[in-house]
């Protein structure tokens, strides 16, 4: 699987519905990783590897990889995605030569620490301007 394309977790169901309204629209290809893929790197996950490894731990946060988006077309998702009011999905990365050997456990542990550093940091900014 070549080309744009957005790797999704944990995005089946109902309540995505508009997420993968949004993807068609912008005519971008989107992939669902399963839980069994999750110890596949992601650069499998996109040639469309069927192969199945799994990992230690799951997780069920919604992530998105965006993989070949150019920066006006990530933007422009992005923008769509904002104004379709979707649930909230922090935790998105770029693939990029840096990560494509990991698995989506690896990227999702990093996202999550990335994550939790700027809350804290959001946390510690509202603190000093009281």
């Amino acid at each position: 699987m070549a080309g744009e394309t957005v790797l999704l977790y944990n995005c089946s169901g109902p309540q995505w519905a508009k997420l993968r309204q949004v993807l068609v629209m912008q005519r971008l290809r989107m992939k669902a990783v399963e839980p069994g893929q999750y110890g596949l790197p992601l650069s499998h996950l996109l040639e469309g590897s069927e192969e199945s490894a799994g990992v230690e731990e799951e997780f069920s946060d919604p992530m998105l990889v965006f993989c070949s988006l150019t920066g006006p077309k990530l933007d422009q998702l992005l923008g769509a995605m904002k104004r379709a009011k979707l649930p909230p999905i922090p935790l998105k990365a770029v693939l990029t030569p840096s990560n494509r050997d990991w698995t989506s456990q690896q990227l999702w542990q990093e996202l999550r620490r990335e994550h939790q550093a700027m809350l804290e940091q959001h946390k510690l900014g509202r603190q000093k301007e009281k």
